[in-house]
């Protein structure tokens, strides 16, 4: 059954990439965070190998991977969910896609009983930002508002946090919560390979850039 057996799971939309191996019932086998300061996924291969060798498993073993799908990194988005795509298709692993504002939302709820809502905003520069609202349902959560582009000027207006309703900014997806996720769209059947792709809300910086510089000429 697709889903069934270990996760790897993946994350690299924001500064820090993220890897974990989850257990059948999702335990926790396994865990890498790249340490704050360092750029770049290059590492990102090489810690998810070493998390299965601690296993002695073999990517054919997975019952599946999970990649966050942003909003976010650019780079680290494209390299993860490259990675993700080029473990899954020679051995047929099913796999999902996870917007990584949405395990990042999770985890908070997961973690923490009081909070009712959670709010996720990343700085999208030029006085926007990417904002995702969740909020919980039972024992699980619901999205009540799709990530999505707005002002800067939205997100200040937003105030504090409080005990029930949770303002995370610039948040680090925990590997774990992308593959706990995960594991539930891969037993709903998972995302054909080639759907699996970046959640782009704007164009790149340098796009823009280029634009502007275009239209000066």
């Amino acid at each position: 059954m697709k889903g069934s057996g270990p996760i790897l799971a993946m994350d690299a939309s924001s500064v820090q990439p993220t890897v974990a191996l989850l257990g059948p019932a999702d335990e926790a086998w396994g865990h890498w965070v790249q340490k704050a300061g360092l750029r770049g996924t290059r590492e990102l291969a090489v810690r998810a190998s070493e998390l299965l060798q601690a296993r002695e498993l073999a990517v054919g073993d997975l019952g599946g991977v999970a990649v966050g799908i942003g909003p976010g990194s650019y780079t680290g988005l494209r390299a993860a969910i490259a990675f993700a795509v080029g473990l899954t298709r020679p051995s047929k692993l099913p796999l999902a896609g996870v917007a990584s504002v949405e395990a990042a939302a999770w985890g908070i709820l997961r973690t923490d009983p009081a909070v009712e809502a959670v709010t996720v905003v990343l700085d999208a520069r030029r006085d926007e930002c990417y904002r995702a609202d969740y909020r919980r349902k039972g024992a699980w959560f619901e999205e009540t508002g799709a990530p999505r582009l707005v002002p800067s000027s939205e997100v200040d207006a937003l105030g504090d946090s409080t005990a029930s309703q949770i303002i995370v900014r610039e948040p680090d997806p925990d590997g774990y919560d992308v593959g706990a996720l995960g594991r539930r769209r891969l037993m709903a059947g998972g995302d054909a390979p080639a759907a699996v792709l970046p959640l782009y809300l704007k164009r790149s910086h340098a796009e823009i850039a280029l634009e502007e510089r275009t239209r000066r000429r």
